[in-house]
């Protein structure tokens, strides 16, 4: 048993070509409107729809070469990562750490309102983990 608490999946992470394209046919098909944002650091722009209470985040790159145009080459548009929110991310970092696992940045950074990290090299999809800032 892990020493942090998962509270919930804080969102879907999922990977577009072309996110106007992209958003025009959740929109329509839903009847909701994206919060559209961008992320100069992490070379993305974003946006995200909540369908009951699950949050859907559709990431399109802004600069050649970046990870978000990597993970495309490599596997096609669709999902990338599932975020956790944890109650402490320290304690969740940590464990990733100790399971062998791979971090994605250095130091965790603030994202959505949150500290997150990403555990990278996870079969299927990577995992965010987000937490409250201490």
């Amino acid at each position: 048993m892990s020493n942090f608490e998962i509270k919930g999946v804080h969102h879907l992470g999922f990977v577009v070509k072309d996110l106007d394209s992209t958003l025009k046919k959740w929109e329509s098909l839903f009847g909701v409107k994206a919060e559209i944002s961008e992320n100069p650091d992490l070379h993305v722009r974003l946006g995200a729809i909540t369908l009951g209470n699950i949050r859907f985040v559709l990431n399109e790159s802004t600069q050649a070469g970046s990870r978000w145009e990597k993970f495309i080459e490599e596997n096609g548009e669709g999902l990338e990562h599932i975020a956790l929110e944890v109650d402490d991310i320290d304690k969740a970092t940590d464990a990733a750490e100790k399971a062998g696992l791979e971090l994605r940045f250095e130091k965790d950074k603030p994202i959505h309102g949150l500290l997150t990290n990403f555990v990278e090299g996870m079969v299927a999809t990577d995992i965010e983990f987000m937490g409250p800032e201490k």
